[in-house]
């Protein structure tokens, strides 16, 4: 015989015994009901302002520039899904790679997957937004950033297809105030106007080059020689020849 405590509590575990099985049934059938439905998860939400993002660093600038780094690289691919670049809102990534690179100018993991990845969408002209911050960043410190610029160049002149900006780029990655960039860079400007046909221009740029500097390496001194005579087409006589004292153009290198 049981007691009337053990009955009550044999009554109270049925009790809950119902309830759960309750709950239970009632989360299939949400979940059955439900199945069919995907949240509406967004891409980019609106970035803060600078001053906002420091509060919310509590100290720790780099951390939260490395978290919010790592989520904007994952941005649109989280909770089992891919979404296409082109379905980006390239208007939002560039707010936020102008706040991220405030936080830490001095990282090259913002301008790596704006160079290449982001600037692979499928619309063409969002890539004037990876240009705009890749230029943005150079403008920070040019003597560190000039690969940046050079990428920038390079998306204004095969993706864009955009001769003003991709010249303007050229002259300015060429203009970078340092002695460490390489030579190609500074003949940037050159390589640009000779794929648009602007040949004399191009030439004029080597020639100017070659007699600035001195301290050409042979492979740099054959591609100028290269540029000059098979790139642009100059085959004649008054290139191809050394430079004597009568006609010292220093267009052609020893």
């Amino acid at each position: 015989m049981m007691t009337q405590e053990e009955k009550s509590q044999a009554i109270t575990r049925h009790r809950i015994n119902v309830v759960l099985v309750f709950f239970l049934i009632t989360q299939v059938i949400v979940w059955n009901h439900n199945a069919k439905f995907m949240p509406k998860l967004g891409i980019f939400s609106e970035p803060p302002t600078l001053i906002q993002a420091h509060i919310n660093s509590l100290g720790d600038e780099q951390f939260y520039f490395r978290f919010l780094a790592l989520d904007l690289q994952n941005s649109g691919d989280t909770f089992g899904r891919y979404t296409p670049l082109r379905e980006y809102d390239y208007s939002l990534l560039k707010k936020w790679l102008f706040l991220l690179d405030d936080l830490d100018p001095r990282s090259n993991f913002l301008p790596s997957i704006a160079s290449y990845y982001y600037s692979n969408t499928q619309n063409v002209q969002d890539v004037r937004y990876i240009i705009d911050y890749l230029e943005y960043t150079y403008d920070k410190d040019p003597k560190a950033k000039w690969w940046w610029l050079a990428q920038a160049t390079l998306l204004a002149f095969h993706k864009l297809h955009d001769k003003t900006l991709s010249i303007r780029l050229a002259v300015k990655l060429s203009a970078t105030p340092s002695q460490k960039i390489p030579r190609w860079a500074q003949q940037m400007p050159a390589i640009v106007l000779a794929q648009y046909g602007e040949r004399e221009m191009a030439l004029a740029i080597i020639k100017d080059l070659a007699n600035r500097y001195d301290d050409y390496s042979q492979p740099e001194i054959n591609y100028m020689n290269y540029f000059i005579r098979k790139r642009l087409g100059y085959l004649n006589e008054e290139i191809t020849k050394k430079p004597t004292k009568e006609d010292n153009t220093g267009w052609y290198m020893k």
